[in-house]
């Protein structure tokens, strides 16, 4: 998930200063992939810390769910103040509490704005900065400062509102060519360092079991790395699903339903660019939900993967993604590309094809599109998969690829394995050996 602070397409006119919109691209665009000063900065200098691991019970009201997790991290919402208040202009914050009693009752929300309310009391900060923690991702596009622009794909491209099948082509360099001059338009001599999301689904041959790994780049300050929590989600006694979330945020980046009929996910950004702030006022108004939200609606109302497979297809998103799903069964394994209305795609496993079928990488751009030179993760991705193959893979090997260059790189905050057969849940954050 990228940190996109300027806005709109405008080349920094909510910066200050603002920045230079002159064509000024140099001759050879800096690759942050083949920088192998900044790949062995990264790759000795970060040391994996294993989140704190709390329970929510979904037997209680909503308000109460998250209060006792609230309290117990009391002394880190400094953090989240401050984390608001560098990102977003004065005026926002300001607005956002005034209107966040509202917005909790925002029919998007449904049960998780009283949850807010709940986690906002345990925390002792107003709810405004916990219901903007819960619109993070679409805040960021309305930010403060040039200095933290991710510069990163995806390009901002897609428009799927009346898509249909027969528009699905394989692209070419010019379908993303926007991603190299736009962002030399915006940073004229800033180099590209990269990374949004990786995640794979891989059909482990001699177990016949799958194996989910997934990285998070939200490129977060250590400080906010350390929020980080694995969830373990109950109804009264009965244990549902294992996520990852983060100190005030009632939704969640990706989690695990074990058992034999289990699955996993994990969702990466996608068509992000200038139209953010329109798509949310848009999707606000017809009651659509942050995907972070819809996953948690999934996990709760998923009985397997196929019906989860269907479930993330379905409801009305604020933002496209990827849903990347694992089952328990053998192939089980899917990419789902949605628009914010519909699906797009369904990329399925494949026993067929033996060399790329048992597997499916996606990073943050359509599978079957080219990727942008400046951020060919897919590339080394696909190669790390195929040189360990089905009949190697294992939770080790897939730690291992997750923990390669590029896939792993600079914004890499969170890494996790899941294999739901074996409820085999491994998430690690990453600390700055300094």
């Amino acid at each position: 998930m990228p940190l996109f602070v300027c806005g709109s397409y405008q080349c920094g006119t909510h910066c200050d200063p603002p920045m230079d919109c002159g064509p000024t691209s140099p001759d050879s665009p800096y690759n942050w992939i083949k920088d192998t000063s900044l790949e062995s900065e990264v790759i000795d200098n970060r040391i994996p810390v294993i989140p704190d691991r709390v329970t929510v019970d979904l037997s209680l009201p909503p308000a109460k769910r998250w209060v006792e997790v609230g309290k117990q991290y009391a002394d880190k919402a400094d953090l989240i103040i401050e984390y608001f208040d560098d990102m977003l202009p004065h005026p926002v914050v300001l607005a956002i509490d005034k209107i966040a009693s509202h917005l909790v009752g925002y029919k998007g929300f449904g049960d998780f704005g009283e949850e807010m309310k709940g986690y906002a009391e345990g925390l002792g900060i107003d709810l405004g900065y916990v219901v903007a923690a819960n619109l993070v991702y679409q805040l960021e596009s309305v930010g403060n400062t040039c200095d933290s622009w991710n510069n990163t794909g995806p390009t901002g491209m897609c428009d799927d509102d009346d898509w249909s099948p027969s528009m699905k082509k394989e692209s070419n360099d010019a379908d993303i060519v926007w991603y190299e001059s736009e962002h030399y338009k915006r940073t004229n001599t800033g180099k590209v360092k990269t990374g949004i999301c990786t995640s794979v689904v891989s059909n482990e041959a001699s177990n016949s079991k799958i194996i989910h790994g997934r990285n998070l780049d939200w490129n977060l300050e250590e400080s906010l790395r350390a929020l980080i929590l694995t969830v373990d989600f109950v109804r009264g006694e009965e244990y549902l699903y294992t996520a990852s979330s983060i100190i005030s945020f009632v939704g969640i980046l990706n989690a695990m339903k074990p058992g034999d009929d289990g699955f996993s996910f994990s969702m990466d950004a996608r068509c992000q660019g200038g139209k953010l702030w329109a798509n949310l006022m848009e999707s606000l108004a017809k009651g659509a939900m942050t995907p972070c939200q819809h996953s948690r609606v999934v996990m709760e109302n998923s009985n397997n993967f196929d019906e989860a497979l269907a479930n993330f297809g379905s409801g009305d998103l604020i933002d496209d993604g990827y849903f990347i799903v694992g089952g328990a069964r053998p192939f089980d394994g899917a990419v789902v590309t949605r628009g914010r209305n519909r699906v797009i795609d369904v990329w399925n496993m494949d026993e067929t094809d033996e060399k790329k079928g048992w597997y499916r990488l996606e990073t943050n751009y359509d599978h079957w599109s080219g990727v942008p030179s400046a951020d060919d993760r897919r590339t080394p991705g696909y190669k790390n998969m195929e040189s360990v193959g089905a009949e190697n893979m294992d939770e080790d090997s897939m730690l291992a690829i997750m923990k390669s260059w590029p896939t792993y790189n600079e914004h890499t905050d969170l890494t996790c394995v899941m294999n739901a057969k074996e409820n085999y849940y491994d998430c690690m954050w990453w600390s700055d050996n300094k």
